[in-house]
């Protein structure tokens, strides 16, 4: 008698534990592979400001024209240098910031001065998009206002 209780609580145990596996652990190795779960659909990139936009390599935004939030002030000081231009040379940028301090920006090869064609002239408004890496900040782009 006692077998035979042990017997069905040995089965019942077995049945249990076997529902709780995998599909394929329990259909056998030849039975169809579940769908691969597809990704999570990519969330609109912002810039920095909240505006819609797009980031590229480093985090760096993709602007290639002069953002009217600019104008007030409002822009990522992790990506974007903003002041008047001081003096230009051949990869060497020196920009005024409004809060004061003159910083010298090396400029690298490939770096994009927009509008194409235009060269900084001294006093002129400038954007320097790029991003800092071990306390230099890397230009990818210099936009000219005005």
């Amino acid at each position: 008698m006692k077998l035979r209780a042990l017997a069905t609580v040995g089965l019942f145990g077995l049945a249990t534990a076997t529902a709780a596996l995998p599909a394929l652990a329990q259909n056998g190795p030849d039975a169809p592979a579940a769908p691969p779960m597809a990704p999570p659909a990519a969330a609109p990139m912002n810039g920095p400001d909240g505006a819609p936009g797009t980031m590229g390599p480093n985090g760096v935004p993709t602007y290639t024209t002069w953002q009217d939030q600019w104008n007030s002030g409002t822009y990522d000081k992790r990506h974007v240098i903003l002041g008047t231009v001081a003096d230009f040379k051949p990869f060497r940028l020196e920009v005024s910031r409004a809060d004061g301090p003159t910083q010298t920006i090396d400029l690298k090869q490939g770096t994009t001065i927009l509008p194409t064609g235009m060269t900084p002239m001294p006093n002129q408004r400038v954007a320097v998009v790029g991003y800092y890496s071990n306390g230099t900040f890397i230009a990818n782009r210099v936009i000219l206002h005005g």
